[in-house]
């Protein structure tokens, strides 16, 4: 064989190598349905509000923590002065990153602990966004939660 004829074949399996590599991703991503965040063009738009909306849950002093576990999620909440929170409507919403298309908003309720829980469907990274209502108040906080 010479040169010229190695260096013909290398360069064409190399293409072919990227055609079947192309071809499998396409089918992949069309099979698995991925999706962009839905409505990213309107929460880009309404960027100024949710940083005002940070800034005034900031203020607040609250805090707020998520965990997915046993196939529902928990928040906690504590206020200013670092005590937890028992007479607060919270709502968590979101989505799991690998299916940003299936969005949920659920309710939560109290348990006697001071904690808030709601059924969660899967294992996965989720985008949540805890929205708190203590009487007139509202509190809003948003976090990256992994359900293992």
């Amino acid at each position: 064989m010479s040169a010229a004829r190695n260096w013909t074949l290398a360069i064409i399996g190399l293409l072919g190598g990227n055609l079947a590599a192309m071809a499998v991703i396409a089918v992949t991503a069309h099979a698995d349905q991925a999706q962009i965040i839905p409505a990213y063009d309107v929460a880009a738009a309404h960027y100024d509000d949710t940083m005002a909306e940070a800034e005034r849950s900031h203020a607040l002093g609250w805090s707020a923590t998520a965990a997915l576990h046993d196939g529902e999620i928990e928040v906690q909440l504590v206020d200013e002065r670092g005590v937890v929170m028992r007479d607060a409507r919270v709502r968590v919403g979101g989505y799991q990153r690998s299916r940003a298309v299936d969005r949920f908003d659920v309710q939560l309720a109290a348990s006697g602990d001071g904690s808030y829980r709601a059924p969660l469907r899967a294992a996965g990274l989720y985008d949540v966004t805890i929205v708190v209502q203590r009487g007139a108040t509202v509190f809003t906080q948003r976090r990256a939660v992994e359900a293992r």
